[in-house]
């Protein structure tokens, strides 16, 4: 991956964006269920062997290994969003460790490339070699880039009703409207931002005559995409 000219500072929040090479269509079902725990994996800084080798360990191993990658402490980026599209994903990212984003998407890219290469019988890089990021200024544009990344698959037509939002399986705004603990994303940060009312949460999401102001946001990405 070349070199990035921008620094990640730490406690700091950054929109992550990356696509893959020719616009291939390539987060379906299948490929979306493998890339997710492959996100849950990497995002740890105790995830020091391969995920591929780690799969090849006695059960026993594993489970003990994972235990560890799910402990909090542990992580290199907190994951407060994110959404899988068919030629891209999105996520909003708080750095934890230095240079815990870099490690985070230079990993997971890593990873998820050799796993798809050798079920594929390709070679190369898979997606775009530099990755974007914007650093999240304030809560304002955290909560409009939080929107932008949600309603992606509405506004790029994967699904045809804003209703479908919340079973989407590929973003974390099912998790944003549930009660279970259990999820990739955290959403009390931004939660925290409407009071933490799942409604007043729901409604600025489906606010169609705020929707352009969320695009002003992201602007950059739209450009790029």
């Amino acid at each position: 991956m070349p070199g990035r000219l921008e620094p990640f500072i730490n406690n700091y929040v950054y929109h992550v964006f990356n696509k893959t090479l020719n616009s291939q269509r390539l987060f379906n079902a299948e490929y979306s269920e493998i890339f997710l725990p492959t996100v849950n994996y990497y995002r740890s800084a105790k995830a020091r062997v391969s995920l591929s080798h780690l799969k090849r360990l006695a059960p026993s191993v594993q489970e003990n290994l994972l235990k560890i990658i799910e402990q909090s402490e542990f992580f290199r980026v907190e994951i407060l969003a994110f959404c899988l599209m068919p030629t891209h994903y999105h996520f909003l990212l708080k750095q934890i460790l230095d240079n815990g984003i870099l490690k985070f998407m230079t990993d997971l890219g890593n990873s998820f490339t050799r796993y798809y290469n050798i079920r594929n019988d390709r070679e190369g890089p898979l997606f775009i070699p530099r990755f974007k990021s914007v650093l999240i200024k304030n809560e304002e544009q955290l909560k409009h880039v939080c929107r932008y990344i949600h309603l992606n698959p509405y506004s790029g037509e994967i699904i045809s009703e804003l209703a479908e939002l919340e079973n989407y399986r590929w973003s974390s705004y099912r998790e944003y409207l549930s009660k279970n603990q259990e999820s990739l994303s955290n959403p009390q940060i931004i939660m925290k931002l409407f009071g933490n009312d799942r409604l007043r949460f729901k409604k600025f999401n489906s606010d169609q005559a705020d929707y352009q102001r969320s695009l002003e946001y992201v602007k950059y990405a739209e450009k790029w995409l």
